[in-house]
């Protein structure tokens, strides 16, 4: 038996909408002086109200495309203080520079205020919050074909409320063994969840593939021994998809997935 192990957000959720609504009001829940904020208060609201114009003005395309550069919730916070900052950062290097220079404890602080942002409207509207996810168009489809060959996880530094809810919001239902979906609680660091999936399936590394938006946490379970895929839809550019394939991972398309993703076999 083979594995797919995917991350969540940016792999099987397009939750950019989400994820820059919440971080707004976790950066006003700990910046409530910040000039920044008259600009982004706007947009959080359209996005909110289910607009699209937010996605057309350069304070979203900045935070956008810093996200590939981070790797937990309080990388939104880095990425919109660079913003206020008016700090360029064009690679990793300069991203991890400028993350350096913040104090732990407001990095602490913007982590918690994150995810009490998330719970607060999740449980106060749940509708509201389910609808600023999206489904990336077929991919739902393609792991339904293939799931007699190869058993797909999940692998997510999510909470498992969030996670359960969104399968079926997104039209994942039946597609995951339960069994398969670690959260959270598995760890921090996607080695662990890998570790844990070969735990649970007696599955050696070499027969699965993970697939991650970002290609920082590509490059940490390389090591282990799996095969690392970059998802090219989820948050990233093609400067990540440059670095993936310097580093000899391969990059899929949702036009491409089922042959990358399933080495060609037949549908």
């Amino acid at each position: 038996m083979n594995i797919l192990a995917l991350d969540f957000d940016g792999v099987l959720c397009d939750s950019s909408r989400e994820v820059f609504v919440i971080a707004v009001d976790a950066y006003a829940s700990l910046e409530s002086g910040s000039a920044l904020l008259e600009r982004l208060r706007p947009l959080r609201d359209d996005a909110l109200g289910g607009g699209v114009d937010f996605r057309s003005d350069d304070l979203y395309t900045v935070f956008t495309g810093l996200l590939p550069l981070g790797n937990r919730a309080e990388d939104f916070g880095v990425s919109l203080k660079a913003i206020e900052d008016e700090t360029t950062i064009e690679d990793q290097e300069s991203y991890d520079t400028f993350y350096r220079e913040i104090g732990q404890k407001w990095l602490d602080s913007f982590h918690h205020a994150f995810y009490a942002a998330r719970s607060r409207l999740r449980e106060a509207d749940t509708g509201a919050w389910l609808e600023l996810h999206l489904p990336y168009p077929g991919f739902a489809a393609v792991l339904k074909r293939h799931r007699g060959c190869t058993a797909p996880a999940v692998a997510t530094a999510k909470d498992a409320r969030s996670v359960h809810l969104l399968l079926e919001h997104l039209g994942y239902g039946g597609v995951f063994d339960p069994g398969l979906i670690l959260d959270k609680e598995t760890g921090v660091k996607k080695t662990l969840h890998l570790e844990a999936l070969r735990k649970r399936t007696g599955v050696d590394f070499d027969r699965i593939t993970f697939v991650d938006d970002k290609v920082n946490h590509l490059v940490t379970v390389a090591a282990l021994g799996v095969r690392p895929v970059l998802a090219g839809w989820g948050f990233n550019t093609p400067r990540e998809h440059a670095r993936a394939r310097e580093l000899g991972y391969a990059v899929a398309t949702l036009d491409d997935a089922t042959t990358v993703l399933f080495e060609g076999e037949i549908e």
